[in-house]
């Protein structure tokens, strides 16, 4: 998450020491594609955030490694046909030793053969060039792009790179031209029924630890607003999970892949009185299981408690097709 409890610049510095020490891996790489659609096998994809271990920097916040590990294990057994994972994949992005403890976790998922595609959160940026070096390494099928899309049967999927601070403004620009340009085609598209925008950081959010992030209201979301076939735009970030309703349009918070929870805030601190995802304030740890249905795509919520073992569905709902 972008508000640190530390000062970054000494989580940078402490983390830029460890990385020195640290030799750099083998890169584990996950098999996928942009050229081609993706095979629907199992009918369904997956979209998972957050999967970062706690920092023992952060000693004070709670460690998840057995919720994550069982939790990834779980999204492995699912055999989805791919696997979206949007943002701080790790704790610190230009650590070898972090990347290496990543390529562990998701050995499962890399055993079962299931295409990983990778959006960058701010956490893949706090080593700057080793950091992207160490994402796109894993995931050669990117091209070295940050933004891209991906076909799925009658769902186009499209990734951004929501880290305004870290691009520069041509750059951030460039994207949002991009980005503009794929909703039209799409919405042009006749093979295309639907489209999904992934992106790591929430325009909505109760959460007590970060707000609503300005830059993806005022550059991401009409855009989506404006696109008649995208339906849900995905984030994570906040270490929980909500689910809003603006409009004709879903705002779905899946940031609970193993971070430290983030608890939202309750009653009247709400900023969102109109969470769709009811719960307390502390949430299961989770992924979203998507699939094409007769009637709209249907959407799972998987997940575990803290201190469980064993991942079950959570919560489901559907998000119907636009009209044609």
């Amino acid at each position: 998450m972008s508000r640190r409890v530390l000062p970054a610049a000494l989580l940078a510095a402490a983390s830029a020491l460890l990385a020195a020490c640290a030799p750099l891996p083998a890169p584990r790489r996950f098999a996928g594609s942009l050229d081609v659609p993706l095979p629907t096998t199992s009918g369904r994809i997956a979209v998972i955030a957050d999967l970062q271990r706690t920092s023992y920097l952060e000693f004070w916040r709670e460690s998840n490694d057995p919720e994550r590990a069982a939790l990834v294990q779980a999204l492995a057994a699912a055999r989805p046909d791919a696997v979206f994972v949007i943002g701080d994949l790790v704790f610190d992005g230009g650590s070898a030793r972090h990347w290496s403890d990543f390529d562990a976790l998701m050995a499962p998922v890399r055993a079962a053969g299931i295409p990983v595609f990778a959006a960058f959160g701010n956490h893949e940026y706090w080593g700057g060039r080793d950091g992207a070096r160490h994402l796109l390494a894993r995931f050669p099928h990117l091209g070295g792009r940050h933004w891209y899309e991906v076909a799925y049967g009658p769902i186009r999927v499209v990734v951004l790179d929501s880290n305004i601070d870290e691009l520069t403004p041509a750059a951030w620009d460039a994207q949002i031209r991009w980005y503009e340009g794929a909703l039209r085609r799409l919405d042009a598209d006749p093979s295309a029924r639907a489209a999904l925008v992934l992106a790591h950081h929430p325009p909505y959010t109760n959460s007590t630890v970060t707000g609503d992030e300005p830059h993806v209201q005022r550059h991401i979301v009409p855009p989506f607003h404006g696109s008649r076939k995208a339906l849900a735009l995905i984030s994570g970030h906040v270490h929980n999970h909500e689910r809003f309703q603006r409009g004709a349009k879903l705002f779905i918070v899946a940031g609970g892949g193993g971070g430290p929870r983030a608890a939202l805030a309750r009653g009247a601190a709400r900023r969102h009185p109109d969470d769709l995802a009811r719960g307390a304030a502390l949430r299961p740890f989770h992924f979203l299981l998507i699939a094409p249905a007769p009637e709209g795509l249907a959407v799972e919520v998987h997940g575990l408690p803290r201190g469980g073992r064993e991942a079950a569905a959570l919560d489901h709902f559907m998000i119907p097709w636009p009209a044609r």
